[in-house]
Formats: C-alpha cells, sequence, structure tokens
C-alpha cells in the first residue's frame, strides 16, 4: 500500500501548503511598520490566515487530528477563529504578525511533511 492510499484524499490538504506559501511572499513584501500603515496589506494578511485555518480544518478531519489540539492545526485553526471572530479594532496585531513572521517557516515545515 502506497503512502497516498494509506491518506485518502490527502492531497486535497495541499491548498493549506500553497496558501502558506502565499503568506511567506505576503511578508516577503511588507514588514512591521508596513503592517502598521498598510490597512489594505494588513486586511490581505488576516484574509489569508483565516483561508488558511479553513483548510486546517479539513486537513484535520482527513488525517484524523482534532483542530483543537492537533498540531499544526490547532495553532493555524486558533488564529483562523480569532482573525474570523472578532471585529478589526479586537484584534490583536502584534500576535497576528508574530503568528506570521516568527511561525511560518515552521508552519510550512509541518504541513509540507504531513503531506509528503
Amino acid at each position: 500500500m502506497s503512502g497516498e492510499d494509506a491518506r485518502p484524499g490527502l492531497t486535497r490538504c495541499w491548498n493549506s501548503r500553497a496558501l502558506l506559501a502565499q503568506t511567506g511572499k505576503l511578508l516577503a513584501g511588507g514588514g512591521r511598520a508596513r503592517s502598521g500603515a498598510d490597512d489594505h496589506y494588513r486586511w490581505v494578511m488576516h484574509r489569508l490566515w483565516i483561508a488558511v485555518g479553513n483548510e486546517t480544518l479539513a486537513c484535520a478531519r482527513l488525517t484524523g487530528s482534532s483542530p483543537n489540539t492537533g498540531q499544526p492545526w490547532a495553532r493555524l485553526y486558533r488564529l483562523r477563529n480569532m482573525l474570523a471572530h472578532r471585529r478589526l479594532p479586537d484584534i490583536d496585531e502584534d500576535e497576528v504578525w508574530r503568528a506570521t513572521v516568527l511561525r511560518i517557516a515552521s508552519l510550512r515545515k509541518q504541513v509540507r511533511d504531513l503531506l509528503t
């Protein structure tokens, strides 16, 4: 039995990988100053993280993990919920920035490792 056969449907999770790559590209196109000054940049970053979180839920289910406890799914799903369910003035932009800058590389690696 091949790895793909053992994890049916997992190829559908590649959207998470692509979205994380796009988040990394967006990060490379700006910095903390841009995030603080450019509402459009910040909004696009939020939407990308929400999309990553939406895909995370599907991937967690496909891998038999909980989106609330399994990693990296729980971290991504929590960020998604924070961004999707809070009013814009209530979002902790420093937390979003830290997730983007400090965790993007390790999250991309974790997701890549799960999908290969």
